[in-house]
């Protein structure tokens, strides 16, 4: 008990001594003049973005596999629940030796912009993250083959944006960021929510990256998400012959993939979702 909280409170400095890098050196495309200004409530929820960027949680240099997770906290794209779903995220995983790179994407408000065009915006956001990611990975002691993506609702939905929508990069840009693929090497979504809809918005091809989707089988009862799309998704990615993988669980309803603390100490079924994804990455065929 005594090491938990030690371990924990080491993670706890850990975080607050993490860098924050914005995604693009100058304004981002499509940037909104005169916004008002970001704001970090004391629970951590952060609303109001406009300027794009990761922040980097990452675990000791003699401990890591080279693996990275970008994760996209959830919020309905109003807002990112960043403590809940980064910071819990990289206490998890960083002992593992998986880095952790939170994506603080783009919101509405104060972006006026309708269902698709917030999806086009952040796609924009985290495509640009895999590719700042992917260039910097050596100097991060990451692989730059072992980038991966997950998020949490609406941060889900997000994830799975970019597993359908990914680009190869563009060979001819002058800026060398934009010149590498915004592919990842893996999709995670957690009580992936599209607008509680229950059928899959999403056209992925053969070449999407595999899947790993958490849900509840008691999510969407009460508000959150339907368990019909990530079961949609799943039979889509199934017919490409896609590797995907869905862990069902029977409680923690829309905070199914949530990683607090006192989950994990008590052993929660769903808080072991990160063993369970570390053990079927390892078992997929070497691309």
């Amino acid at each position: 008990m005594k090491l938990l909280c030690f371990a924990l409170i080491l993670s706890a400095v850990a975080l607050r001594a993490a860098e924050s890098i914005p995604l693009w050196p100058d304004k981002p495309p499509q940037f909104m003049e005169s916004a008002p200004a970001e704001v970090q409530e004391e629970r951590g929820t952060i609303r109001n973005v406009t300027v794009p960027a990761i922040t980097l949680f990452l675990p000791p240099a003699d401990k890591r596999t080279g693996m990275a997770i970008i994760v996209c906290a959830g919020g309905g794209y109003g807002a990112l629940d960043w403590k809940t779903h980064v910071e819990y995220a990289a206490i998890v995983f960083n002992p593992k030796g998986v880095a952790i790179i939170g994506l603080k994407y783009r919101l509405r408000p104060p972006h006026k912009l309708d269902n698709a065009g917030i999806q086009a915006l952040t796609l924009m956001d985290a495509k640009r993250a895999v590719r700042l990611v992917r260039h910097r990975a050596a100097e991060w002691g990451l692989d730059p083959q072992q980038i991966g993506i997950a998020g949490y609702s609406a941060g889900g939905n997000l994830s799975m944006n970019l597993a359908a929508n990914f680009d190869g990069g563009d060979a001819k840009s002058s800026d060398p960021m934009e010149r590498e693929s915004s592919r990842p090497a893996f999709a995670v979504g957690l009580a992936t929510w599209h607008w509680r809809q229950k059928e899959s918005p999403f056209v992925f091809h053969a070449d999407t990256p595999p899947v790993f989707l958490v849900h509840a089988t008691n999510d969407g009862l009460k508000g959150g998400a339907p368990i019909e799309m990530p079961q949609d998704i799943k039979a889509d990615l199934e017919k490409l012959g896609v590797p995907v993988r869905m862990a069902v669980f029977d409680e923690g309803a829309h905070g199914v993939g949530n990683l607090i603390p006192q989950r994990v100490k008590n052993g929660f079924p769903p808080a072991q979702w990160p063993d369970l994804l570390l053990e079927w990455l390892k078992s997929l065929p070497k691309a």
